[in-house]
């Protein structure tokens, strides 16, 4: 249905030839402006620009044409709520070309196919025997943007995975926001091999997210493809439509070219991709002895091959290219632990290196790698004294470097070696080599814990309250730091076995700091920093230890039992453990049917433990044995998130 639009009065803009102005009624000088007079015009009730096969659509009709000498027409279309503006011209009788306006849609609104309506003012100037005028209209139209339908997520298909149709590790995202104001995915895929590791051509296709649960099956739907089977260039055009019938498979990446990795960045709006040849990863990894071949440690590259991260070493170690398997391991081809070469599906891992913390490089361009020394970490420009270190101690235990110590207000960084060769600055949650100072806007006594790896996943923290604190005593023979975990509020606590006198102290390393009792008695008191005295004498026994420095007290809880309950569904009945000094363990061999049991403390379930073998929490989900048997059970426990469990069947 037409709508025939009026408008409210406008300013008079109209300028003839010589400059000169007029109302209606009379005319006006350059310095004053009337109301401009309104005109009748007819809308079309709507445009969807995907219909549309001509250059140019009407937008309106009018009747000024026909009446005066000139008509220029401006069509101004608005947003919601007018925070959005964009003109497109109009010739004479009100058509508009449909390139500016499917333009001027996506400028207030995006490009999402949605029907929308519109507001508009078309400003009209007419001139009249030489004289012009302004004239305007106003109103609402329908319009939808011409775009294709683009899905949240889509998919490589080929084969570097094998032409699986479940597969979806190779997964192209966009930066999160709109699909529409984002409309560019990517992902970065591996150079495919056959299953001898050579390389063999990169065929592929995109499978949009919904063809793994549409009802014609996954190669039964529309696929984003090539126009011409086998389409090799790097960049260009692709096409969407049923699959093999429209959409061809595109084959770019070779089998002899030298990329290790392809990026994929296909942009779904314009219908356009790029592909970019990639030689080297974003991260290659170390892992050895020192986590028992257990952890993967990041090293990050800078494009050209060039790897560098920062660990703590124990032993043997090699590289290796992808953090989830071990293929195209980097191992030692000659060198020494701390210098050598390295080759891809190697044989031997590298030397052991004196246990310590290292700079570790790795260059596959020259295929060799370097350990660095890391004697001391240290912060360096505290109080402006920038000739002055103060030492950081590393926690082994913790995976941190730390410090308990007072700044003074303003810069520092933080540094190794006492040299600046290799220095760390810019933010506390992103440091980087040569950053810029860092600095605290208070002087006081901070603990500060500096976590290194990679760059990129480098952070210190500085707080008042640090994030362990630790019991140390006679259990031990005063030798052994105990972390107490904290909540950042200044609460701390951890399960540790004692066996007489203890105290606490800020730091692992020494006793800067230390609390004594100030009254309470050997389970329970009040604390001061900076004492002399130990806090108490505990019976020998499990303890829960509870420290809160906000309200400087301490707690200790009694574990006079920990059990294994729930065994056979017998969820009444406690197999007790005994302590292991020699393992520092809670430990039981006994019999375990098949099935569910948690740990607990006292009978009760005020303390209990489940999730997992390796990471036991307070109320964590019920445990578990397949089979039935004798099993040697040994429960470590220390700080929240650091329980754990060995069940071995004998």
């Amino acid at each position: 249905m037409k709508k025939i639009l009026y408008t409210i009065g406008l300013c008079l803009l109209a300028a003839s030839c010589s400059d000169d102005y007029k109302d209606w009624g009379n005319p006006l000088s350059n310095a004053q402006e009337a109301l401009a007079k309104p005109f009748p015009a007819t809308a079309v009730a709507a445009i969807d620009v995907k219909d549309l096969t001509d250059e140019s659509v009407q937008f309106f009709t009018s009747e000024l044409a026909s009446q005066y000498d000139e008509v220029d027409y401006t069509i101004t279309l608005y947003n919601a709520d007018s925070t959005k503006t964009a003109d497109i011209k109009a010739d004479a009788y009100g058509n508009v070309s449909v390139e500016e306006l499917q333009a001027a849609i996506g400028t207030i609104y995006g490009f999402k196919p949605t029907e929308r309506t519109v507001p508009f003012t078309i400003t009209a100037i007419v001139k009249d025997k030489g004289v012009a005028y302004k004239m305007v209209s106003s109103g609402t139209i329908t319009l939808t943007p011409k775009a294709p339908i683009i899905e949240a997520a889509y998919y490589y298909v080929g084969a570097s995975n094998g032409w699986s149709d479940t597969d979806q590790t190779y997964k192209l995202v966009n930066g999160g926001g709109d699909v529409y104001e984002d409309p560019v995915f990517a992902v970065t895929i591996p150079a495919p091999v056959d299953e001898n590791g050579a390389r063999v051509d990169n065929w592929f296709k995109l499978a949009p997210e919904s063809a793994y649960t549409r009802e014609e099956g996954f190669w039964g739907g529309d696929m984003v493809g090539a126009a011409v089977n086998g389409q090799s260039d790097l960049e260009g055009s692709f096409i969407v439509g049923k699959n093999d019938e429209v959409a061809q498979a595109f084959c770019i990446g070779t089998a002899d070219d030298e990329a290790l990795y392809y990026r994929l960045e296909f942009n779904m709006l314009d219908q356009t991709y790029k592909v970019t040849a990639v030689g080297f990863n974003e991260y290659i990894y170390e892992i050895g002895n020192e986590s028992g071949w257990g952890t993967n440690h990041a090293l990050a590259g800078n494009g050209s091959g060039q790897y560098v991260g920062f660990y703590y070493l124990n032993g043997e170690f090699k590289f290796k290219p992808n953090e989830d398997n071990w293929d195209g391991d980097f191992e030692k081809v000659e060198g020494t632990a701390y210098e050598g070469t390295i080759s891809a599906n190697g044989n031997s891992n590298v030397d052991a290196p004196e246990t310590g913390f290292y700079k570790i490089d790795v260059d596959l361009a020259a295929m060799t790698y370097k350990l660095t020394a890391i004697t001391s970490v240290s912060i360096i420009g505290n109080g402006g004294d920038w000739n002055t270190d103060i030492e950081l101690t590393y926690n082994e235990q913790g995976g941190f470097w730390e410090a308990y110590t007072e700044l003074a207000a303003g810069e520092f960084k933080f540094r190794a070696n006492h040299d600046w060769a290799v220095n760390w600055g810019g933010t506390l949650d992103d440091l980087q080599q040569d950053g810029a100072n860092l600095s605290v806007a208070e002087a006081g006594k901070y603990f500060i814990r500096l976590f290194l790896g990679c760059p990129g996943q480098q952070r210190c923290t500085i707080s008042s309250f640090g994030e362990f604190v630790y019991e140390i005593g006679n259990e031990s023979g005063w030798s052994t730091s105990h972390a107490l975990l904290g909540n950042g509020a200044g609460q701390y606590s951890g399960i540790y076995y004692l066996n007489g006198e203890y105290k606490f102290k800020p730091n692992a390393d020494n006793w800067e700091g230390d609390y004594e009792r100030v009254d309470g008695d050997d389970y329970a008191g009040t604390l001061t920093p900076d004492g002399s005295g130990n806090v108490g004498s505990a019976a020998t026994g499990m303890y829960k230890i509870d420290v809160d420095l906000a309200a400087m007290t301490y707690q200790l809880t009694a574990l006079t039992s920990i059990g294994i309950i729930g065994n056979g569904g017998d969820w009444n009945n406690d197999i007790e453990l005994t302590y292991n000094a020699e393992a520092g363990c809670m430990e039981v061999t006994t019999e375990l049917a098949a099935g569910e049991f948690k740990f607990r403390a006292n009978h009760d379930w005020a303390i209990n433990w489940g999730g997992s073998f390796e990471n036991l929490s307070q109320d964590g989900s019920n445990l578990s044995v397949a089979e039935a048997g004798t099993y040697k059970v040994q429960l470590f426990l220390s700080y929240a998130g650091k329980h754990y469990c060995t069940i071995t069947k004998q």
